[in-house]
C-alpha cells in the first residue's frame, strides 16, 4: 500500500486488485507463497517489439522505505519507470532477495551501502539511472551474484577492489560513468566472467595483465577512458574473445602479435590510440573478424598480405597513420574493394587509386 501510494497508483498502466479485499497474490505484479508472504513484486515497464519503444508502468515517484519489511521478498522489479530520489538503505533488509531491477529510472543519490547485506542476490541491475558517489566496497560481499549492472550513472572514484570477491560474477557493466584511477588487476579473479564492460570512464594507468586469467571472456570494452602503456600480450591468451575494444585511451607501443591468438574474434577497435611499429602479420589469422578499427595512431608499413584470408571483414578503418598504406597489387586492390565500409591510404606508389579508399 505505501508503495501503491507514493508511486502514483492510480495512474499504472496495471494496477489490478490492488488495495481491494482480493488476496495479495491476485494483485497485479505481486507473488506470494504458501503462507501468504510476498516473495515477488514485479511492476517492470516492458519493451514493446512492434512499436520498438519501451512502455512504462507509470510508477512515479519515490521508493518508499516501507518496502524493507517485506522481508520474505526474494524478487524486486521496478525498471524502466519514473521513479526518483534516493535508493532507501531499508532495502539492505531484504536478506531473502535474489534479484533486484531498478534500472530505467532517474534515480539519484548513492548506492547504499547497506545493499551489501544482501548476500543472496544474484542480479543487481541499478543502471541506467543518475545515481552518484562511489562504488562501496560492501558490494563485495554479494558472493552469490552473477550479473552487476552499474552502468550510465554518474558514479565517480575507484574501482574497489573488493570487487574481485565476486567470483561467480559472470556480467559486470561499469561502464559510462565517472569512475577514475587503475583498472584493479585483481579482476582477473573474476575467472567467470564472460563480459567486462568499463568503457567510458576516466580509468587512468595500463591494462593489468591479469585480465587474461579471464579465459571465458567474450567481450572487452575498456574504450574511451585514459588508459596508458603498452597492450599487454597476454591478451593474447583470451581465446574464448568475440569482442575486444581498447579504442580512445592513449594506449602506445606496437600491436602485440599475440592478438593472432584470437581466432574467435569478431570485432577489433585499436583506434584513437597512439600505437606505433607496423600490424603484425599474425592478424591474418583472426579469419572471423568482421570489424576492424586501426585509424588514428601512429602505425607504418604495408598492411600484411595474410590480410587476405579475412573473408568476413566488412568493416576496415586505417585512415590517420602517416606511414600505413595498403599494398597496390591487384589482389589486395580487389580485396579491399569487396569490403563493404573501408577507408584509409594506397601506397605511395601505387599504379591505380581504389574508389571509394582515399581519405
Amino acid at each position: 500500500m505505501a508503495l501503491y501510494e507514493a508511486t502514483d497508483g492510480p495512474n499504472w498502466i496495471n494496477s489490478e486488485n490492488w488495495l481491494t479485499d482480493a488476496p495479495l497474490g491476485v494483485w497485479h505484479g505481486v507473488t506470494t507463497d504458501a503462507f501468504g508472504r510476498v516473495v515477488s513484486l514485479d511492476l517492470a515497464g516492458r519493451w514493446d517489439r512492434e512499436a520498438e519503444r519501451v512502455v512504462e508502468h507509470g510508477l512515479f515517484g519515490k521508493i518508499p522505505p516501507a518496502l524493507g519489511n517485506l522481508t520474505s521478498l526474494r524478487e524486486l522489479n521496478l525498471r524502466r519507470n519514473d521513479l526518483t530520489g534516493p535508493i532507501p538503505p531499508e532495502l539492505g533488509n531484504l536478506t531473502s532477495l535474489e534479484e533486484l531491477h531498478l534500472d530505467g529510472n532517474d534515480l539519484t543519490g548513492p548506492i547504499p551501502p547497506e545493499l551489501g547485506n544482501l548476500t543472496r542476490l544474484r542480479d543487481l541491475h541499478l543502471g541506467p539511472n543518475d545515481l552518484t558517489g562511489p562504488i562501496p566496497p560492501e558490494l563485495g560481499n554479494l558472493t552469490d551474484l552473477e550479473q552487476l549492472f552499474l552502468y550510465f550513472n554518474d558514479l565517480a572514484g575507484a574501482i574497489p577492489s573488493e570487487l574481485s570477491r565476486l567470483t561467480r560474477l559472470s556480467e559486470l557493466f561499469l561502464a559510462s560513468n565517472d569512475l577514475t584511477g587503475p583498472i584493479p588487476p585483481e579482476l582477473g579473479n573474476l575467472t567467470r566472467l564472460d563480459k567486462l564492460y568499463l568503457y567510458s570512464n576516466d580509468l587512468t594507468g595500463p591494462i593489468p595483465p591479469e585480465l587474461s586469467r579471464l579465459t571465458r571472456l567474450r567481450e572487452l570494452h575498456l574504450a574511451s577512458s585514459d588508459l596508458t602503456g603498452s597492450i599487454p600480450p597476454e591478451l593474447g591468451n583470451l581465446t574464448s574473445l568475440e569482442k575486444l575494444y581498447l579504442d580512445s585511451n592513449a594506449l602506445t607501443g606496437s600491436i602485440p602479435s599475440e592478438l593472432g591468438n584470437l581466432t574467435s574474434l569478431e570485432e577489433l577497435y585499436l583506434d584513437s590510440n597512439a600505437l606505433t611499429g607496423s600490424i603484425p602479420s599474425e592478424l591474418g589469422n583472426l579469419t572471423r573478424l568482421r570489424e576492424l578499427e586501426l585509424h588514428e595512431n601512429n602505425l607504418s608499413g604495408m598492411i600484411p598480405q595474410s590480410f587476405l584470408e579475412l573473408d568476413e571483414l566488412n568493416l576496415f578503418q586505417f585512415w590517420g597513420n602517416a606511414g600505413l598504406c595498403a599494398p597496390s597489387t591487384a589482389a589486395f586492390s580487389t580485396w579491399l574493394q569487396g569490403i563493404q565500409e573501408v577507408s584509409g591510404l594506397v601506397c605511395a606508389n601505387a599504379s591505380s587509386s581504389i574508389r571509394g579508399l582515399n581519405r
